[in-house]
């Protein structure tokens, strides 16, 4: 299922699930396994270089400054906007370095991404640069068992009353992720219940001591509980919160996105789709039993220490 998104989610989208043969100009949005990968070097060439600038807890850092390191453009730079994007124009090839900076945090130099093995080559892939900075602050450590809740916004009463709250057992885990600050990024896993194939976890990032949770950005579902062998849950969205003060008490967050429930004629199988089309987000005739679909910035995330 996919949603129409705001321009800072789909930005993140672009770098976290690479986009496997873009051939539009603009930065690739579709999530996918592929991670950037590595190309032979090519002359520079000219073309526009879009991307964004975000802290380590997926916030838009607005002013800040990405500069060409090296290469026939050293020195020309760009200024990102509020959504922390911005564009760079210029002859540049893939190992050309490019830096971002602001105020307050930690600076950071890559080259730019791509998920295919030849960008700006016969496919017309394009390649684009996502920056993440860490503050200045050290981040907290939020490695740990615990407990995940998800809670429905009270206006969906289209959802089972039993399937509007539901809560499994979590594990969060540092994890390394390229160009991702050290000690920023971890992976929360859900166990307890069933779920469908790998739709089992999400990204937290860390900024200090505020946490944002990725759970694709209302795009596409991490979370896919699978109820009955052709009964379905699925959450997507994004949360925040700070840690709280107070040692275990409870991380409680807005989780803004949607729910979606269906019961199948026959079993999913490996991709998520609830009947509905990929394309409109529309319910498909004759292919769910029964769908409800629920989308609010009044859901709710908890997470509790075990």
């Amino acid at each position: 299922m996919y949603r129409q998104l705001p321009k800072v989610v789909l930005a993140l989208t672009a770098v976290m699930w690479a986009c496997g043969g873009c051939s539009s100009s603009a930065t690739p949005t579709s999530p996918s396994a592929t991670a950037p990968v590595s190309q032979t070097s090519r002359p520079p060439t000219p073309i526009q270089l879009t991307g964004f600038v975000l802290d380590s807890g997926f916030r838009p850092i607005a002013g800040a400054r990405v500069e060409v390191v090296d290469g026939p453009q050293a020195g020309i730079s760009a200024t990102a906007d509020a959504s922390g994007q911005f564009s760079l124009t210029g002859s540049f090839d893939n190992v050309t370095t490019f830096r971002a900076s602001a105020d307050g945090y930690r600076g950071a130099t890559q080259p730019w991404s791509c998920s295919v093995s030849e960008c700006l080559g016969a496919g017309g892939a394009r390649p684009w640069l996502g920056f993440y900075l860490a503050p200045l602050a050290p981040p907290v450590n939020i490695a740990g068992d615990y407990t995940l809740t998800f809670v429905a916004d009270a206006a969906c009463l289209d959802l089972p009353i039993e399937l509007r709250t539901r809560t499994y057992a979590a594990t969060i885990a540092p994890e390394d992720r390229k160009h991702i600050p050290a000690n920023t990024s971890f992976a929360l896993t859900v166990s307890g219940a069933s779920f469908l194939g790998t739709f089992d976890s999400f990204t937290i990032g860390v900024a200090g001591d505020y946490l944002g949770f990725w759970l694709h950005g209302g795009h596409d579902p991490p979370v896919v509980e699978q109820l009955a062998t052709n009964a379905y849950l699925a959450f997507s969205g994004n949360a925040a919160a700070s840690l709280p003060s107070s040692s275990g008490s409870p991380i409680s967050a807005a989780f803004e996105g949607w729910i979606d429930y269906c019961e199948l004629k026959a079993p999913m199988g490996a991709y998520y789709n609830c009947g509905t089309s990929n394309w409109t987000g529309e319910p498909i005739p004759g292919q769910a039993v029964t769908y409800a679909h629920c989308e609010s910035k009044n859901h709710r995330l908890i997470l509790t220490r075990r």
